[in-house]
């Protein structure tokens, strides 16, 4: 996982940041990812998203973004 940012929903889950952060060390594609990680959060989904400078993973432990309650 060269070089690719996380980019973690939601926000406010230390333990499945933690985790998330733990599996993609090993791991080489976001589809690899969100196999390991629905072993824990069955509903995690794991998306691509390229842009002219970076590479990052759009990680969902509810399979889509969900608003923490502490954002407004």
């Amino acid at each position: 996982m060269n070089g690719t940012r996380l980019s973690v929903n939601p926000s406010n889950d230390p333990e499945f940041s933690r985790r998330v952060h733990e599996l993609a060390g090993n791991i080489a594609t976001p589809e690899e990812l969100e196999l390991l990680l629905r072993r824990e959060y069955p509903p995690a989904r794991v998306f691509r998203g390229v842009t002219d400078i970076v590479e990052r993973w759009y990680v969902y432990r509810d399979g889509r973004w969900t608003r923490s309650p502490d954002e407004t």
